[in-house]
């Protein structure tokens, strides 16, 4: 049977608006404006609709007719990628999960979610039953667990939990079709047949929207202790890491690390600080299950590695606040590249541990005050993630980015590294994609694309180009 042929626009938006109604479709004004792009600020164009639907069944309905007429669908949660994935172009229909924001039950170690409820208020839930939700990060306050999923978003404390995908138990999600693929289930042990959610975490919404997630959950530890370390080189990183995830074990959950070129422009132009400089600074946080238990076993490490040498200064937190204050620059500082830059270029990739301080040097060389450009290094070490920006006090030219994007992914791929980590592959690295992964994994991924959206209707030329 044919195809029909593409229904005209106008008519689309109607056929849309009389399915689901209009406080669902939206066609102008500032929310069109909203939800034109994600914070990457690429390929954000004019939604042909706004469809923000409040069940299941209305998502299955929008999908359906976008699937039986071959309009194209931009997915989307926080909009908090820096990739461009959620970016909608010219004459896309803007798919928006916001209204899916329900925790609908936390028990049995276990939480059922829709999709748009935020990470922030996933783990509020969570802490309210005694509980702990593996996934942060600092948008958490915008980011929707729908979006972790769909990127498979990594964080702060994946050198504890892992990243989002082991966090998640089961998936309810929509095909392009409109139909309802549903296995939220509770249960750790499933072996029955295909494990059919690992198609869908980290596929940024290309081969299903999430609609609702159960997520493993784990017991809450109230005991945290915080320091910040100094480092007498980059190089003492990888001893540093051994020497806490000997010492400290499954109870460290975050070792964060920040460059002299991070520290001294972000201190410059923000109102954070930090009490130490050094060659490497370290935020180096361990759980227990009191706040002594944590200071006790976080002094005693410290001890250790200043007698180890490798350790030159360190500060431990003594409140709440003032833990705060020591993740206040690499937490919040990100947030305003926007306000304290004319323009920026952005980096979330992997290194191996063994490379990681060459390649961070290597990566930063070229971008120097000179050349108009402010190099900022920083990431989560324990888990081989840089995270890398150039910031700069005018407009880049695109010849400019595309020589700074050259040169840092060329780096990275020589020293066998990824380069996306946690926000995936969108439109910002698809170019970049057949040199990261090879032939037959890509054309893999394509054919799952074709089977399971055969219109390609779903995040349309994100990741690759079919």
């Amino acid at each position: 049977m044919p195809a029909p042929a593409p229904t005209h626009a106008a008519a689309f938006v109607e056929t849309l608006t009389a399915a689901l109604g209009p406080d669902t479709v939206a066609t102008g004004g500032d929310l069109l404006a909203r939800h034109s792009g994600d914070w990457s600020g690429l390929g954000a164009g004019t939604p042909l609709a706004l469809v923000r639907p409040r069940t299941v069944e209305a998502v299955s309905q929008c999908l359906a007719l976008c699937h039986a007429h071959h309009r194209p669908v931009a997915v989307q949660g926080g909009l908090t990628g820096l990739c461009g994935s959620a970016s909608c172009g010219d004459g896309e229909v803007a798919l928006s999960l916001e209204r899916l924001d329900r925790v609908e039950s936390v028990e049995g170690g276990a939480m059922l979610v829709e999709a748009g409820v935020t990470v922030a208020a996933a783990q509020a839930a969570a802490r309210e039953a005694g509980a702990e939700l593996g996934i942060d990060f600092g948008a958490r306050g915008s980011a929707t667990i729908g979006g972790a999923i769909s990127t498979n978003a990594g964080g702060l404390h994946v050198i504890e939990t892992g990243m989002t995908r082991p966090q998640v138990l089961g998936l309810e999600v929509v095909l392009a079709d409109g139909r309802v693929l549903s296995e939220l289930t509770a249960m750790v042990k499933v072996n029955s047949g295909f494990d059919l959610k690992q198609l869908f975490i980290g596929a940024e919404g290309s081969l299903g929207v999430v609609t609702r997630a159960c997520l493993a959950l784990r017991p809450h530890r109230p005991g945290l202790a915080t320091a910040l370390l100094a480092l007498g080189s980059p190089a003492d990183a990888p001893a540093a890491l051994d020497a806490a995830r000997a010492a400290l074990g499954p109870d460290l959950c975050a070792f964060e690390a920040m460059w002299p070129d991070f520290v001294t422009t972000m201190s410059a132009r923000t109102a954070f600080s930090l009490p130490l400089a050094a060659p490497l600074l370290i935020l180096l946080e361990a759980r227990a299950q009191s706040g002594e238990a944590a200071a006790s076993r976080m002094e005693t490490f410290l001890a250790d590695a200043m007698e180890a040498g490798w350790l030159k200064d360190a500060v431990i937190a003594q409140s709440q606040s003032q833990a705060g204050a020591l993740w206040a620059l690499r937490d919040e500082g990100p947030a305003l590249y926007g306000q304290i830059f004319a323009d920026s270029v952005p980096f979330d990739v992997s290194v191996p541990l063994a490379a990681l301080t060459e390649a961070a040097a290597e990566i930063a060389a070229p971008h120097t005050a000179d050349a108009g450009l402010f190099p900022l290094t920083y990431g989560h070490v324990g888990d081989q993630n840089l995270h890398y920006v150039v910031g700069a006090d005018r407009a880049l030219s695109d010849t400019e980015r595309k020589a700074i994007q050259a040169h840092v992914y060329d780096t990275v791929i020589k020293h066998g590294g990824a380069i996306s980590a946690e926000h995936g592959i969108g439109l910002l690295k698809k170019a970049y994609l057949p040199r990261a992964r090879s032939p037959v994994a890509i054309a893999l991924m394509k054919d799952l694309k074709r089977t399971l959206d055969p219109h390609n209707i779903l995040s349309r030329g994100r990741i690759f180009d079919l």
